[in-house]
């Protein structure tokens, strides 16, 4: 990777940059760093306007599309949503980590793996650098920023080194052991419309959730196909309902490399209604983290969603925790008051 600087470049128009023009094959490196720059301007622009409450019909934003063209303005959108929609603040290092295992898996080789402590020991040097004024070589390192180039960079696939253990996969039942094989397609799911595939699954709950737990596929290589299979399992688990294994789950928010946690409050939520005294039960246990009990509140305040007896249940729930002066932990009533406050603010027609 070529090592970004931070100028006072000018701006840098797609009609001047000729791979714009036809989109195959890789840029030079040139037409690379201006297209870096320019996506970089894109977005800093289409920030302004959201932040200034621009319509999209209006003169000013049309002129954004005409300048940069639609393409390259919709990727930016996507790529700001993409960051927009933060998971719990509770869990936001497991989805880091999970990025960073994602653009490792492509474009790592000749990098260093780093573990979840060093990536993020790695980041606060880069926050130095940053404020210092310093040339940040730690984003070459962790591949920062990758969003802005995924596209426009031939893939440099790591091999997994000899020191990396080469541990053996478990078997698992056909059909759920296709999912060994979806890699990192994130995007990729079942939708069972079909019934009988739906029972058919429905009977493996017990292995998809061996599968989501099992400590060789969640350490495994990230740029082996295998590694990303409890990554489909625990939604295949939310997609069949499988209240069940709610609390087993619960297990992943406490891994030293965590990279699944942030997803549990969506995972448990899908699971429909049923989960809810499973969600209470990890809430209340002082002796589960307060990572896995922040994770559970959350999930409790996914399902009052279009559902107002759910809701004033669980607010009643919430209410009673911050109301108890025996049991307390400051994170988790944090996230509990959270919650309330979303709750209020929904219900209520004034917003400031």
């Amino acid at each position: 990777m070529s090592k970004r600087k931070r100028h006072s470049a000018g701006q840098t128009n797609s009609h001047q940059i000729e791979w714009l023009k036809h989109r195959t094959g890789y840029p030079s490196p040139e037409e690379r760093e201006a297209i870096i720059r320019l996506r970089q301007e894109v977005s800093a622009e289409l920030i302004k306007m959201m932040v200034m409450k621009v319509d999209p019909e209006r003169p000013r934003a049309q002129a954004l599309y005409k300048k940069y063209g639609q393409e390259e303005v919709e990727r930016a959108i996507k790529m700001i949503d993409s960051v927009m929609n933060l998971p719990p603040l509770i869990a936001n290092e497991a989805r880091s980590y999970r990025e960073y295992r994602q653009r490792y898996a492509r474009f790592g080789a000749g990098l260093k793996f780093y573990s979840s402590k060093e990536m993020k020991d790695l980041l606060h040097v880069y926050a130095e650098q940053y404020i210092n004024g310093e040339n940040a070589e730690v984003t070459d390192f962790l591949l920062t920023g990758w969003r802005e180039w995924d596209d426009i960079t031939p893939p440099a696939i790591p091999l997994r080194p000899a020191e990396f253990a080469n541990t053996q996969i478990a078997s698992y039942p056909a059909p759920i052991n296709e999912l060994l094989e979806w890699g990192d397609d994130l995007k990729r799911s079942h939708d069972f419309e079909d019934e009988s595939k739906y029972l058919q699954w429905k009977k493996l709950i017990p292995a998809l959730t061996r599968m989501a737990l099992d400590p060789n596929l969640l350490n495994g290589w990230p740029s082996e196909r295998s590694s990303w299979a409890s990554w489909h399992a625990i939604h295949a688990l939310g997609n069949l309902k499988a209240w069940d294994s709610a609390p087993a789950l619960a297990q992943l928010a406490n891994l030293e490399n965590d990279w699944l946690s942030d997803h549990l409050p969506h995972i448990w939520a899908d699971m429909g209604l049923e989960v809810e005294p499973s969600l209470w039960m990890i809430l209340e246990d002082s002796s589960a983290s307060a990572k896995q009990r922040g994770l559970a509140a959350e999930a409790l305040y996914n399902l009052t969603e279009d559902n107002e007896a759910m809701e004033n249940k669980i607010i009643t729930g919430f209410e009673k925790i911050l109301n108890n002066r025996k049991v307390f932990d400051t994170t988790v009533n944090a996230i509990s008051l959270r919650s309330c406050a979303r709750w209020m603010q929904l219900k209520t027609p004034w917003k400031p």
